[in-house]
């Protein structure tokens, strides 16, 4: 597996004084999608918004005292119905993405910071994922889990939740990561991931392991702080309870590192592997957001919304380093 990179040297007058900034530009090893990196000390702070958690209380449509009534239902699948586990509860998107779009309120309270997000939060909501995945009829679909938290992440509502897409179309990069794998299985004789677990497990980008889960810090990364995670088992909808404690235990280490940075908000990922293939794995992706604060700002600007390149401050082994000497105690 090839993990390749090129490097560009810019100078800058300032002062009086020539500065030399080096800008790595990375090659994803298996789409081939480049990522740069600027190298800069860049300081990270958030700020406070306890008045818009409060303010956006007396609205929320995801508070316990108002998603019975304000949830929209799916008339197939769910019969009309809320389906519940724990704090978790599974309902259609008013805005659907798809022909099944599902949204997860994923805890009982409004605001969460992000180390105080537990491990069974995450569980509840995947079992009711794999519920659903199991009654959709035969075919071949494209599923993927995200979460957005907080603006700076897209979110247009506070209260945490998951969104949840099954289309018959694929997502533009999920398609590519699909015929990409394809190729790379037909190669290869074995998986991607399955594979970038060999040759990562050793390295200097290597973060930890949970229940059957390995976690790898992205070699080109979509975002700051990209981390993958990369499970045994193939499948989501048929994946064990040990495999989704795996995965989940392993989103609240990474969202305590998040927190202990000053970040407070994030995206993440699953691309499924269900009805696809043996050459695809599901594969989950997360990555930090700008912090939101009063004076916020967004971190995706032209280089990504019309070139889709990637461009983040900070480099994957220095990163990945630091995460993985706190990996047991997070």
């Amino acid at each position: 597996m090839e993990f390749r990179k090129e490097i560009e040297v810019a100078k800058v007058l300032v002062g009086g004084k020539v500065d030399e900034s080096v800008v790595e530009i990375r090659y994803d090893p298996l789409t081939l999608q480049t990522t740069r990196i600027v190298k800069k000390n860049f300081p990270i702070q958030s700020g406070d918004f306890s008045e818009e958690i409060e303010s956006t209380k007396s609205w929320c449509p995801f508070c316990s005292e108002r998603i019975d009534q304000m949830a929209a239902r799916d008339p197939e699948i769910m019969n009309g119905e809320l389906w519940k586990r724990g704090e978790a509860v599974l309902f259609s998107n008013l805005m659907p993405y798809s022909k099944h779009s599902l949204v997860l309120r994923l805890t009982e309270n409004h605001f969460v910071g992000v180390s105080e997000f537990k491990t069974k939060h995450f569980i509840d909501a995947f079992i009711l994922v794999q519920d659903y995945i199991k009654k959709i009829p035969d075919g071949k679909y494209y599923v993927t889990i995200g979460m957005n938290y907080l603006k700076p992440a897209g979110s247009s509502i506070m209260h945490p939740h998951i969104q949840v897409m099954i289309s018959e179309v694929s997502t533009d990069y999920f398609a590519r990561l699909d015929w990409s794998a394809l190729e790379f299985m037909e190669s290869n004789g074995v998986d991607y991931w399955k594979k970038l677990v060999e040759d990562e497990i050793e390295g200097e980008r290597y973060v930890g392991r949970t229940d059957k889960t390995e976690w790898i810090a992205a070699f080109a990364p979509k975002g700051f702080f990209h981390i993958m995670g990369i499970p045994e088992e193939r499948e989501f909808a048929e994946m064990s309870e040990e495999q989704l404690k795996g995965i989940s235990s392993g989103i609240v280490k990474i969202l305590r590192y998040y927190g202990s940075k000053n970040l407070n908000s994030f995206n993440f990922t699953l691309y499924c592997a269900d009805r696809l293939g043996e050459h695809f794995r599901t594969n989950f992706h997360i990555v930090a957001r700008s912090p939101f604060g009063k004076y916020y700002w967004c971190d995706v600007f032209y280089p990504k919304m019309l070139h889709d390149e990637s461009v983040v401050f900070f480099t994957p082994e220095e990163y990945a380093r630091e995460i993985k000497e706190r990996w047991e105690e997070l």
